[in-house]
Parts: structure tokens; sequence; C-alpha cells
């Protein structure tokens, strides 16, 4: 299978209230690879779940692109099995050090190859894809807020944040268990498509509609991933933000 490169830009930023910034990314553009975590815990144990995360993540999926001889079934194992890697790695971690306990973190994957993106995920950090001015996100948030609205006892995300039920509550995460649920996905590639990997510091704090605008409307890539950090940042900039964006090369 053919292996797709990627145009790409990233832009973290510890926000405008915390001290320490627990997000951690990385993209491969030659080898079409982006990973990204959120990181949670005391003391910048969440800082630490993150890095341990991503690398992990990144270390099974690198070597899959360089022999570039996965089918679509096999890619998506391997995206799988790059969480579950992820997940051994953080709570190993945590067993060689009880001072890191409760540490755990999201994470995002994508692999890019034979037109097509291979993505696992786990908890609310997202990955979306832009195609001719529309914004679809990929992947569905494992949180309490997104169960109860899919168990229909609230109508809208308003509501459920009216009520009382905070928007932090993960109902999945890497690092807590020693096995983890991991939700896979694939989505097919055109020309021009932009792909959006992203923390909740940008997507629990601006919408959809406003995400889709300012990626519409920036003429580089560059710009755009500065340009969400900026709204992330106008709009409280209460959490941790991270963006990858990235263009398929095809």
């Amino acid at each position: 299978m053919a292996v797709h490169g990627l145009e790409c830009e990233h832009r973290t930023h510890v926000g405008l209230v915390r001290h320490h910034n627990e997000d951690y990314l990385a993209c491969f553009p030659d080898l079409g690879v982006m990973v990204l975590g959120d990181g949670m815990g005391g003391h910048q144990a969440g800082e630490i779940a993150a890095r341990i995360a991503v690398e992990a993540a990144a270390e099974a999926l690198l070597p899959v692109q360089e022999e570039d001889s996965a089918d679509d079934l096999e890619s998506l194992l391997h995206v799988g099995r790059a969480a579950e890697r992820a997940n051994r790695a953080v709570f190993a971690a945590v067993e060689r050090d009880p001072a890191l306990r409760s540490m755990g973190t999201t994470l995002v994957t994508a692999m890019f190859r034979e037109e097509r993106v291979y993505f696992s995920h786990v908890g609310d950090s997202r990955l979306y894809r832009l195609r001719n001015g529309v914004l679809q996100c990929l992947t569905r948030d494992h949180s309490l807020v997104q169960e109860v609205l899919d168990n229909g006892l609230f109508g809208s995300r308003a509501e459920v944040q009216a009520a009382g039920i905070g928007d932090n509550i993960l109902t999945r995460c890497i690092g807590l268990d020693p096995d983890v649920e991991v939700d896979l996905g694939d989505a097919g590639l055109r020309a021009g498509d932009i792909f959006l990997a992203c923390s909740d510091g940008l997507c629990g704090k601006v919408s959809d509609q406003t995400i889709r605008h300012v990626m519409a409307a920036s003429p580089t890539l560059g710009e755009m991933a500065s340009d969400l950090v900026d709204v992330a940042l106008q709009a409280g900039g209460r959490d941790n933000i991270s963006v990858i964006v990235a263009r398929p090369v095809l």
C-alpha cells in the first residue's frame, strides 16, 4: 500500500489559566503519521502520561509505514494496537512509580495510506476532516457529556452543562487500567482534504461551526494552526490547547 506523506503544522499552548502544559503531540510528515494526547493527573503526571502514550503509539506506527505492506484490515489493527501499546506503557509507568497513580491521557492516532486515513482514539480529543468547506468530526467523545446525550437524557450540550455535568469527565482514557477499549475508524482521502487533531482545549471550548470557519478562512496550514489556538484563547483559554493540521500529499 502507498504511504501518503503530509503537509503538516502543529501548535500547543499552555492556555491562560494553567501553569503546566499536559498536552503532547507528534507529527511525522514523511511517513504520514500524527498522534496527540491530552494528559491528566496532579503534579505534572498528565504531562508524563501524554508523552509516554504519544511516543509509544508513534513507535508502533512508524515501522508499519516504513514497511509499506499492510492492507485495510491490517491497517485498522495497527492503529488499534498502537493505542493498546500506549495504554500498557502508561500503566506500566504508574506501576513503577506510585507517585504517578491516577495519571492518564486521551489519545488520537492517524495513519495515512492508500487514499485512506486509519485512526484510533480514546477519550475526548478529536479528529476532524475538512472537505470542500464541510467539517466532519470522525471521532466520538468518550465522556460523560457524550454518554448522556447518546442516551437521550438531554437535548444539547448546553443543557448538559446547565445541569452541572462537567465536560471534563471521561468514560475512557489511556493508562488507568491494564486494558482499554479503543475505537477504530477509517475514511477516504481526496485532494484538498485537511485533517485536524486537537485536544479539548479547542473543541471543548469552541464550536465546530467556528472551527470550520477558521479552517476555511486560513490561507496556509501554518496560519490555520495559529488561528485555531488564537480562537481557543479568545474563548477563555482555560485549558491547554493543542492542534495538528495536516493535508495529505496525494
